[in-house]
């Protein structure tokens, strides 16, 4: 009980804690983790007050039961940070001490972190892979910024099927797709060539006369 009651007993009883917890709330540690932090925090809290002063444990209990709730229920973080928060606070003013105060809250947040390395050797809860999201959105996954029917479109021609004014719809091999001008009024009918496409933005301009003739009805071009 001494040991734990000097300066450095208690900053690593301190770090284990944090590290345990963390670990517990990361990956499946089947619960071990978070029951072995839990009795080395009674410990720590016992040691620095025999007595057990309300304030002081009622603000450990308090930490702990938010940092639990946001890891089962709510899982946005907020009610965590206010956990830690708390813990802090409870860890650090029953010490008495500015130095040993200042070495027990560093030595909780090294522990905070040291808990994550847990991901690194434990596989993690499935609770964090439904909140991460792990899968790339990548062309060889099913993937595309670009929707490459649509991108397949730039440099055809077709027809304005109705007045683009600027936007309106455009016929390009039979098919029909929404198309937009750049702020210009282009008539039904008029033959029109896929300038660029952005998403499914298709941006279109008026075919100059250059010989070339498209049939309204497919949007094939002729000569």
């Amino acid at each position: 009980m001494e040991w734990m009651q000097g300066a450095w007993g208690a900053a690593l009883a301190v770090f284990l804690t944090g590290m345990l917890l963390v670990t517990e709330f990361l990956v499946k540690a089947r619960g071990l983790a978070g029951l072995a932090g839990v009795a080395l925090l009674g410990w720590y809290a016992y040691a620095q007050n025999p007595g057990l002063h309300s304030w002081s444990a009622g603000l450990l209990l308090v930490g702990l039961v938010l940092m639990i709730l946001d890891g089962k229920v709510i899982q946005d973080g907020t009610l965590a940070g206010c956990g830690v928060l708390l813990m802090l606070i409870g860890l650090v003013l029953p010490t008495g001490d500015f130095l040993k105060g200042s070495l027990v809250a560093v030595m909780w947040i090294l522990g905070l972190l040291a808990g994550l390395l847990s991901l690194k050797v434990l596989p993690r809860r499935e609770l964090w892979d439904k909140i991460v999201l792990k899968s790339a959105l990548t062309r060889e996954t099913g993937y595309s910024s670009l929707n490459e029917k649509y991108r397949e479109l730039v440099n055809q021609k077709g027809t304005a099927v109705s007045d683009l004014r600027p936007a309106g719809t455009i016929k390009i091999g039979g098919a029909r797709y929404s198309g937009i001008s750049q702020g210009v009024w282009i008539k039904k009918g008029t033959p029109v060539t896929v300038i660029s496409v952005d998403g499914t933005r298709i941006l279109v301009q008026a075919l100059e006369e250059t010989g070339e003739k498209t049939d309204p009805a497919d949007g094939e071009k002729k000569e």
